[in-house]
Formats: C-alpha cells, structure tokens, sequence
C-alpha cells in the first residue's frame, strides 16, 4: 500500500515538488537536518539525526548516520553511512563492471541480458555486473568517524572501514581498512592513523556509540589518542 502511494506522487511532478518540501520541513524540525541550495534526499533515505547535506548534493536509497554530512556537488547512491562521516565535495558512487580479460569485447550486449541498447548477443547472464548488497539494498558501505576527501570516486561494493582517510582524487575499488590512509587511482593504503593497539582499542570502545551528553563531557579528550586512551579506558 505504502509503495502504491510512493510510485504514485512520484508520478506526478507536481505531487513530487510538493512532497519533497514538506518532507525536508518534516525531517529539519524532527531531526535537525540542514540544507543548502539545491539539495535532494530521496524518499527512502533514512537520516538519524543532525546531518548535512550541501549545495546540490543528493542522496538516495541510502542510510546515513548521526551527525554526518556530505559536502557540495556530492551524489550518493544505495550507500550505508555510519555516524560523524565528513564526506567531502564532488563524492560520487559507481555502479556496474564490464569485463576487462578473457571477453573480447567490453560492450554488454556480449554477458548482459538486460542491456542499454535494446539488444544482446547473451543467452544468459555471463558477466557480474553488480555488487551484491551487504545489507538490505545497500551495496556501499562507510563506517563510523570516515573522512572523505573531494573528487573520491566508490566503486560498487566496497566497504571503507570505522576511522579511514580517503585522499582527495582518490578512486576506491577495494575495501579500506579501519584507521587507515588511502590515495591514489586506484586507492592504496598509505599508512595508518595509529598504531595496532590504538586501533584496536578505538574499534572496541565504539566511541560513535556513545550518547551525545557523554562525548559532549569526554570532547577534551579526542584531541589526543594517548590521552584518550588513558582516561577512558576504563569507562
């Protein structure tokens, strides 16, 4: 019943426009979300709470956490994002592969059923295009506290890991582990933020699960780890 209504004020442009503006005056006052200029978050997005979204940026079939924001000029797409995620200008999602060995020919008309020309040579699906979900509809995943630089490009299915660095320009085909440092096309890790036995105490504190009033009393002790470490380890 909810899916028939949806499909149909999607239907009419006008029953959209005026969705769209009651459902951002809905989600700024019960959830505290800030807009700027040209933004669009889709129906299906689901917002925790105290996010951002920039000047023509948009987000759709996605997931994002407390207190993350996208930055101007980002799109996001069936995307998971943890909670205190700067995502920066010009962000973008990439769907779909096409086969780079063995086929002779990269065009979809020769592994795909379904194709954007109309046609196929296949008699069947030869070819992956598509990354399996990792949970419900979400193909991409960001975790907690990650900073993405501007111009990053994500490939369909990655998995950017709690703490990670991705470099401005950066195009990411693969996993990122936690509390790393990646850049370059494609991404390669360039160091980490910490050693192994920060890393390992910040990925079992779990600080981004804490209450607000909780970081909001603790906030002096995130400007350095040691100092992090050595307070609350016993919280």
């Amino acid at each position: 019943m909810v899916n028939n209504i949806k499909k149909w004020v999607l239907s009419n442009s006008f029953l959209t426009r005026t969705a769209i503006f009651f459902r951002r005056i809905h989600l700024k006052r019960t959830k505290k979300i800030t807009y700027q200029k040209g933004s669009f978050i889709g129906f299906s997005v689901e917002c925790e709470g105290s996010n951002g979204f920039g000047r023509n940026s948009s987000i759709v079939a996605s997931r994002i956490g407390y207190g993350s924001y996208i930055a101007e000029g980002t799109k996001i797409s069936k995307a998971v994002i943890g909670r205190y995620c700067s995502i920066g200008p010009n962000v973008n999602c990439i769907f779909g592969k096409h086969p780079s060995t063995t086929f002779v020919s990269t065009h979809p008309s020769f592994f795909a059923l379904k194709t954007p020309v109309g046609f196929t040579y296949a008699d069947k699906q030869y070819f992956t295009e598509f990354a399996a979900p990792h949970e419900g509809n979400y193909s991409i995943t960001i975790g907690n506290d990650v900073w993405i630089g501007a111009n990053v490009s994500l490939m369909d299915g990655v998995k950017i890991g709690d703490g990670a660095i991705v470099a401005a320009n950066a195009l990411v085909t693969k996993d990122v582990e936690p509390y790393s440092i990646v850049g370059g096309v494609p991404a390669k890790i360039i160091k980490k933020r910490f050693t192994d036995k920060e890393i390992a105490f910040l990925l079992q504190f779990k600080w981004w699960e804490k209450s607000k009033e909780w970081i909001a009393n603790n906030a002096s002790h995130f400007r350095n780890i040691e100092d992090f470490m050595e307070h609350l380890k016993n919280d």
